[in-house]
């Protein structure tokens, strides 16, 4: 019965394989595209308030329906709501394309950031579609490791769409073809969701009020869990500064090679690929040996390094003696391929603590809680890092961060080391002995 829990015996289910396939690619581009927006505004303006600009755009929507598209899933056909989100988005990926050849100055800017709202908005559906439909493929015995692998896949279509796909777009094919290439991927994952059998909707007649009305209820109810549950709220703090952060050095990578590595914006990928490989690495290495160690220090160990690397990567942008001994670029692909691996090391076991420690019928609304909050602390972020860089530099506003890093890495690490003299050490013996009593089975 073990091995029937495998993801093997899971990816064998045809209609999971079909879903697992239109996940890969519909969450590839749509965390790819966020790179090629990027580079489009940094091309067209070379201003990082501009590209704070265009963060906002496509993090905005998160907050503003994630909850709510959560309910509406609940009521609608998944089927339906999957088909409906890839098949809009091509037809808004297709107008970046249209608008390039025939608008220009301010307009096309508008124009780009509708766009961009809009395609986002229409997002935000898919995720908890795919999610609400997977327990209608698979078996109870399977449900587990087919949540696992979704979310597996959740986190390394983030890494690999907007770190290693998407740069490799840009630099080959170039921002149209890029573009081009997003949208085919949205209508394949189109036709795939088609080959999925149709489930029945549940009918549920309810007022625009009333369901904003729940979404508040539900978000107050895991907020309240959350703040009575310190491990939880570490694991919070920290998950949502990593996933802050990621989005910040997605935004600065552009303007971070071609004003500190005097590089063009799509060769961004020569020095930030290395990032998706040290988290790609990592992400394998915790998963295969984490279980020895609490989550809560390996994440404040990780955090704490990340602080370190970042600092790094702030001495890059000055003009220090030490870059005429040591190769600049090599050193900061170095520092990427860590900072990737450190921020696995916080992202993996955080959400692992989270769902953990949340009980199954609190455990969506403390996710929708981490979602919110990841979102409502990134957008303000942006927008002050943007508008900043431009005006003291990229070097200066990366130290800066630093020390607010420092600050938060002290603040979590005391607590986590707090919890691991009470729970009794850095080794989770309860997790070891259960993983080798199991090992035997596979």
């Amino acid at each position: 019965m073990t091995r029937d829990r495998t993801f093997a015996a899971v990816v064998r289910n045809r209609n999971f394989f079909v879903l697992w396939m239109a996940q890969i690619l519909s969450q590839t581009a749509q965390n790819g595209i966020h790179f090629v927006q990027i580079v489009l505004i940094e091309t067209l303006t070379r201003s990082t308030a501009h590209m704070a600009v265009m963060i906002l755009s496509f993090s905005l929507p998160a907050v503003l329906l994630s909850s709510v598209a959560g309910i509406a899933v609940d009521r609608l056909s998944k089927k339906v709501v999957m088909l409906g989100s890839n098949g809009l988005r091509v037809f808004t990926v297709v107008t970046y394309i249209v608008v390039l050849d025939r608008l220009g100055g301010w307009s096309l800017l508008m124009v780009i950031y509708a766009v961009t709202f809009i395609s986002s908005a229409i997002g935000q559906f898919f995720a908890p579609a795919e999610a609400t439909t997977i327990p209608l493929l698979v078996g109870e015995e399977r449900l587990l490791t087919a949540n696992a692998l979704f979310n597996l896949t959740l986190i390394g279509t983030q890494v690999v769409g907007l770190v290693i796909v998407a740069p490799l777009m840009v630099k080959v094919l170039g921002i149209k073809g890029a573009f081009s290439t997003v949208a085919l991927m949205y209508l394949v994952a189109s036709l795939l969701v088609s080959r999925i059998p149709r489930d029945k909707p549940r009918l549920v007649v309810e007022s625009g009020a009333s369901m904003l009305k729940t979404v508040w209820e539900e978000l107050r109810e895991g907020w309240r869990y959350v703040a009575s549950k310190r491990p939880i709220l570490i694991a919070l703090s920290q998950l949502t500064t990593a996933t802050t952060l990621l989005l910040m050095m997605a935004m600065i990578a552009p303007g971070y090679a071609t004003r500190v590595l005097g590089m063009l914006p799509e060769d961004a990928i020569l020095v930030f690929a290395p990032a998706g490989v040290g988290m790609l690495a990592n992400t394998f290495l915790v998963g295969r040996f984490g279980y020895r160690f609490r989550r809560e220090v390996m994440s404040s160990l990780g955090f704490s390094a990340m602080v370190i690397t970042l600092f790094g990567f702030g001495l890059a942008g000055f003009d220090l003696p030490l870059w005429s001994t040591i190769p600049k670029v090599s050193t900061v692909m170095l520092l990427s391929l860590m900072l990737g691996a450190e921020m696995s090391l916080v992202v993996i076991p955080s959400e692992t603590l989270l769902q953990e420690k949340s009980p199954p019928e609190l455990r969506g609304r403390v996710i929708a809680v981490y979602f919110l909050l990841a979102n409502l602390v990134a957008i303000p972020i942006m927008l002050v890092v943007g508008t900043l860089a431009d005006q003291i530099g990229i070097a200066r506003v990366l130290m800066g961060v630093v020390v607010i890093l420092m600050v938060i890495a002290a603040t979590t690490t005391y607590q986590a080391f707090r919890l691991r003299r009470v729970g009794g050490g850095i080794f989770d013996a309860d997790a070891a002995i259960e993983y080798y009593s199991h090992s035997g089975d596979e």
